[in-house]
Formats: C-alpha cells, structure tokens, sequence
C-alpha cells in the first residue's frame, strides 16, 4: 500500500469516529436537556466529549493534507 493511500485511509477513519463522536456529544447534549433545570447549560456535561471529537477531526484533516501533499 502507497503511504499517501495509508494516510488517506487513516484520515477516513479518523473523520469516521469523529463524526460518531461530535453525533454522540450532540445527542446526549439534546437529550441531556429535558432533565436540566431552567438555566442549565447542557453542553458542560459533555464538554470532554466534545473537545476529543474535534481533536481527531483536527488529526484527521492534517492527515488528509497530508495524503494530498504526498500525491
């Protein structure tokens, strides 16, 4: 396997799981909303989750630079 077609394969994946990551963070925000009380920001909760979503998103973005400056 060619190391640009391995670093567009890494960037895949990691865009994958980042997306799951950001739709989970999203969904439990959401649904994490009806149990809070008035003025409550529901984002605190997962406010890790978040930050780790957009750090792979980050990773897999310099890894498609990358795969394209290889090509």
């Amino acid at each position: 396997m060619k190391k640009h077609k391995l670093y567009s394969l890494i960037s895949n994946v990691l865009l994958g799981i980042g997306a799951a990551l950001g739709a989970l963070a999203l969904y439990l925000s959401f649904s994490l909303k009806a149990s809070l009380p008035p003025g409550v920001c529901p984002i605190d909760n997962s406010r890790p989750l978040i930050y780790i979503a957009i750090g792979i998103l980050l990773v897999s973005f310099v890894f498609s630079v990358i795969a394209d400056k290889m090509k």
